[in-house]
């Protein structure tokens, strides 16, 4: 892979039920050609919940996307995650400091 000149990025971070994260993450790279995520698993518990020490697993999926397909992005996300049912997760997205483009050397090849 090559790097392209610097493009305005977009972060989004998926916060879901544990165990959807790598499917969603091998989705999105087969779905539609994302390479630049990462998906870790993370363990807490909620201030109400702190007294009976019953603890929350989730995965969380973070997506560097350039800004003109982010919302596109953010929309399957939403949707494979199952983020509109209640209690499942949240979804964001903010913008990106700096960012460079990733293109696979056979496509920058082909163009």
């Amino acid at each position: 892979m090559t790097m392209r000149s610097e493009v305005e990025q977009r972060i989004i971070t998926c916060i879901m039920p544990a165990g959807r994260g790598r499917e969603i993450h091998n989705r999105l790279m087969r779905e539609r050609g994302v390479l630049s995520a990462t998906t870790h698993h993370a363990r807490g518990v909620g201030s109400r919940r702190a007294r009976r020490m019953v603890f929350e697993e989730k995965d969380v999926l973070v997506v560097m996307a350039e800004a003109g397909c982010a919302d596109e992005l953010f929309a399957f996300l939403y949707e494979a995650a199952g983020i509109g049912e209640p209690h499942v997760g949240l979804i964001f997205m903010s913008r990106a400091g700096r960012g460079h483009a990733m293109v696979p050397l056979e496509i920058e090849a082909a163009a």
